[in-house]
């Protein structure tokens, strides 16, 4: 799923899909914001924000005035339609870096292959890492084949409390030495999944 589509010409974005979803989350708890608090919030630049506002104002998402951006109605129902559960981990059995950052994405599990496509995606967007777990029936696996619930019963316990879980859903784990990369990391690599 492509939240915004590259330029056919010129220039591409130097921003992703995570900022663009970034920008609609920050916007939902309803208060008008400004562009330069926004990028200094979602870590692009004010060229780029102006950009993705303008976007999400073309397709309805935001209502732009000079008092600030708010996020629409028809922007809040596209947040809450989409598949995703993103949790910060702190949890030391969870944590697998410095920080890491968890994405549910519902039933998608039949797009995982070995779960290094994940971690690639993750890397490109500027993460360390990034781990896979897939729910198969009422078990957790990292692809191919690693029992999480036999061999790490403490963090498949620790996922399944964070998470409401169901058989194809895909938590993806992204670990950086920075929050926003770990995030970024794990975004990216679920919404290839989307």
């Amino acid at each position: 799923m492509r939240l915004i589509e590259r330029p056919k010409y010129g220039p591409l974005h130097r921003f992703t899909d995570y900022h663009v979803y970034k920008t609609l989350s920050l916007l939902t708890d309803g208060r008008r914001k400004g562009r330069k608090v926004m990028a200094d919030r979602i870590g692009v630049g004010e060229g780029s924000m102006r950009t993705i506002v303008e976007y999400l104002r073309e397709e309805g998402l935001v209502d732009v005035k000079q008092t600030g951006i708010k996020i629409t109605k028809a922007g809040t129902d596209f947040v809450s339609r989409l598949p995703l559960q993103v949790y910060t981990l702190d949890a030391p059995d969870i944590a697998l870096g410095e920080y890491s950052v968890a994405v549910q994405v519902k039933g998608v599990a039949s797009k995982v292959k070995s779960g290094m496509e994940q971690r690639d995606q993750a890397i490109k967007a500027g993460a360390d890492g990034a781990t896979t777990v897939v729910v198969n029936g009422n078990r957790l696996t990292v692809p191919v084949d690693f029992d999480l619930d036999k061999g790490r019963p403490e963090t498949a316990w620790a996922l399944r409390r964070l998470f409401d879980l169901a058989d194809g859903d895909v938590i993806i784990i992204g670990t950086s030495m920075s929050l926003q990369r770990a995030e970024e990391g794990a975004m990216a690599a679920a919404f290839e999944l989307l």
